[in-house]
């Protein structure tokens, strides 16, 4: 009978303990899944942070439809500009007129901090330009023509976005001599900027902006 009893009460010890590393066993498991859940969350966070700092959107596209000479042997250069909103809906087709083979197209440029840009920010996740003039290398900046504001694609941005890029636009020459006023903005660099290129007749060009930095510019292929 000491024998039976032994046996059975070594048989509860030791179901008692496999029980027990079952159970650590599957805490232990419970607890590496948790670990590789938060980590793939975490990588995912990442990618996302990583693609929103290096994303890109065009604003702008430009056709060349004309060159010619003056009276002056300097090159007339007439371009369709339109801009580009953030859903791709083209704004008004403007003509301009310059005067060089090297156009430029001034803005002003909104770049902000590289965290709210990563976490997107949802009125300060990109940059923001406002085109102002285009002009040619023959030519003073101040000679250009004017690109119209009113030409612009309708913003489609919810009212209290619009309403904070309206305020930063109405503040921008303050923010480029006030650095702590821009800060208070989460805003990195105000500046005016003009990419440019060496244009030829029928050519078309695009104009893209970084979601945390400036602006490009770029030859497209020949339209087939």
């Amino acid at each position: 009978m000491r024998w039976i009893s032994y046996v059975l009460g070594s048989i509860v010890v030791l179901s008692a303990t496999a029980l027990t590393i079952m159970t650590l066993s599957n805490v232990e498991a419970a607890r590496l899944r948790a670990q590789v859940s938060a980590l793939e969350r975490e990588k995912a966070e990442l990618r996302e942070y990583a693609r929103r700092l290096s994303a890109a959107r065009r604003v702008a596209q430009v056709e060349v439809l004309s060159q010619r000479r003056d009276e002056r042997s300097r090159t007339v250069t007439t371009l369709l500009w339109q801009e580009i909103g953030p859903n791709n809906a083209l704004g008004k087709p403007l003509a301009l007129e310059v005067v060089g083979e090297q156009i430029y197209f001034e803005a002003l440029v909104i770049k902000f901090e590289p965290q709210l840009v990563g976490e997107g920010d949802a009125a300060r996740g990109e940059s923001l330009a406002m085109f102002r003039r285009a002009f040619g290398d023959q030519q003073s900046p101040d000679t250009g023509p004017e690109i119209d504001r009113n030409t612009r694609p309708p913003s489609d941005a919810p009212r209290a976005v619009q309403a904070l890029h309206d305020r930063l636009w109405a503040l921008f020459w303050q923010m480029v001599d006030d650095p702590k006023l821009a800060q208070q903005y989460g805003v990195r660099v105000a500046q005016c900027e003009a990419p440019s290129a060496r244009m030829r007749e029928k050519s078309l060009w695009e104009v893209s902006l970084d979601a945390a930095g400036g602006l490009n510019i770029r030859r497209l292929p020949e339209r087939s």
